[in-house]
């Protein structure tokens, strides 16, 4: 009876155990992460070169673990606004060419280079969420801060795109050398500039505003001017023709009428008595044989 007792027992012993086993010495590593084994003790102290990347990882939890780094892009905020990003005042300020301070809110998309997780780990020892406010706002801030050297105030508010490109470009080479890939860098809302450079901006647009305005006004007015000529150029060449017309039709007028007038002062001062051609009397003398 006992034999029959026993074998149960053990049974559900090594049943309870592989369960345990399996809940507590392996790890399942999602799609689009990678899983980094760590050794504790021993000769491999420290971060196993190889890099789990999906799938079920068998360890030892007394001698091993296991840290889950997502390899999808991640995003980070760094920001004045309490309400996004972390609840503590993230924005990011640099010094221009002109010595003033300029403060903004940047928007950062990354990913880890799969190729360098261990080596990312390695290093920093901290999970991603941590080292992008840490590490990542570091590498950030001396990007645009570089960046921010060639440009006065007043130029960095009129060549934005400008200034964030270069200071992408420095981002982007300073931190693909430390495993991160930056998908893209956007500066949020505007730039937060001093309140006498702001004023004399706003100043330098109105003056430009109303420049634009006397030159549109000009165009206008000369726009109205040649208008005009042209309708009165329009006029002027219609009453030429019109003049033109009216003299050819009294020349011609005036030419029928220098005929009807010779012939009614040639009627009044006739006689009555016809000339002599030959032997008949006639007004006109036939000339057509002569």
């Amino acid at each position: 009876m006992k034999k029959w007792i026993i074998i149960p027992v053990v049974f559900v012993a090594v049943v309870v155990l592989g369960f345990f086993i399996n809940a507590t010495c392996s790890e399942r590593i999602g799609v689009g992460n990678a899983g980094i084994k760590v050794n504790l003790y021993g000769d491999d102290k420290g971060v196993d070169p190889v890099t789990e990347v999906t799938g079920k990882v068998w360890y030892n939890p007394w001698t091993t673990e296991i840290y889950e780094f997502p390899l999808y892009v991640q995003n980070a905020i760094f920001t004045a606004d309490r309400t996004e990003g972390s609840p503590t005042n993230d924005e990011l300020r640099v010094t221009t060419k002109n010595s003033m301070e300029v403060r903004f809110d940047v928007s950062v998309n990354y990913r880890i280079d799969q190729d360098k997780v261990s080596k990312v780990f390695k290093k920093y020892r901290r999970p991603l969420n941590e080292l992008s406010n840490t590490v990542m706002r570091n590498y950030i801030r001396d990007g645009f801060s570089r960046a921010a050297a060639d440009y006065t105030a007043e130029d960095m508010y009129k060549n934005r795109n400008e200034f964030v490109g270069l200071a992408d470009s420095i981002i982007r080479t300073s931190l693909v050398q430390e495993g991160f890939i930056i998908e893209k860098v956007v500066l949020l809302n505007s730039l937060r500039l001093p309140k006498a450079v702001t004023e004399a901006i706003n100043s330098t647009v109105k003056a430009e505003q109303i420049a634009q305005q006397k030159r549109n006004e000009l165009a206008q007015a000369k726009a109205d001017a040649d208008k005009r000529i042209a309708e009165a150029r329009g006029t002027s060449e219609s009453m030429l023709i019109q003049a033109k017309a009216e003299a050819e039709a009294y020349r011609i007028k005036n030419k029928e009428l220098t005929k009807l007038i010779i012939q009614q002062q040639f009627i009044e001062k006739w006689n009555g008595e016809l000339p002599q051609y030959g032997t008949v009397p006639q007004i006109f003398r036939d000339i057509s044989s002569k």
